[in-house]
């Protein structure tokens, strides 16, 4: 029998691109857990095993720490969200965009709030990465429109970028509530399927929009802007 004592292994030395996905990772955690308002990088390096002085090594600022946070999960849920097959009705591939977003924001509600209430108020907002990565979402859905069009089954005179817009203000507003943490659940797919009829049926050319119907869009456009423009200016002063 051997008398030597046995080794003990060393742990393996983290590269850096390992420390930066353990960073991104664990602050993710945090965020979901307790909210962006009350997200600190010094309870991510702790919960990580690492000094905070290496947190920002990587990592300029809480802000930038956040925002790559973010950035990564909307690559992920571009990635996970691949265009509708065209040969699905029009009703069914508006549904499935319309569906992914609501999930998406489902999954991950502080950090929805995070882009929508801080990001995009940012007044460099456009040359963020999420600004783009939106834009790329938002093209889904201006694609399915475009093809509406090209099959006869949505007008010719229709304003794609309202339209758009209608979209998307339906998808927060029906949403913001539950963000607020006023709605602990809503249904992702009676959500979606009401925003999707309420949208085709009128745009379609078998169903003509009336000034009613805008009329109705655009209040609900404008009623979320303005809740979110009240929550990003906060409470007044006494």
């Amino acid at each position: 029998m051997s008398s030597k004592t046995p080794t003990r292994a060393v742990p393996r030395r983290l590269s850096k691109d390992d420390r930066i996905a353990v960073i991104l990772r664990t602050a993710r955690e945090l965020i979901r857990e307790k909210g962006f308002e009350n997200f600190l990088p010094l309870e991510v390096a702790q919960k990580s095993g690492i000094s905070e002085g290496m947190v920002y090594k990587y990592f300029k600022s809480k802000r930038e720490l956040m925002e790559r946070v973010a950035e990564d999960w909307f690559e992920e849920f571009l990635n996970e969200a691949p265009l509708p097959a065209q040969d699905l009705p029009l009703r069914d591939q508006l549904f499935q965009v319309i569906w992914s977003s609501l999930m998406s924001i489902k999954r991950e509600p502080a950090l929805t709030r995070f882009v929508l209430m801080e990001l995009r108020a940012d007044p460099n907002y456009r040359n963020l990465p999420t600004y783009r990565q939106s834009r790329r979402f938002a093209k889904s859905v201006v694609d399915v429109i475009e093809q509406g069009i090209q099959r006869g089954l949505i007008r010719e005179d229709l304003n794609r970028k309202l339209v758009r817009d209608m979209i998307f203000g339906a998808i927060e507003h029906a949403t913001w509530a539950f963000l607020r943490g006023e709605d602990e659940e809503f249904s992702v797919d009676v959500t979606a399927r009401g925003i999707t009829d309420m949208i085709l049926d009128g745009i379609s050319t078998q169903k003509p929009l009336t000034t009613e119907m805008i009329e109705r869009l655009e209040h609900m456009v404008s009623q979320l802007a303005s809740e979110l423009h009240g929550v990003r200016m906060g409470p007044p002063a006494d």
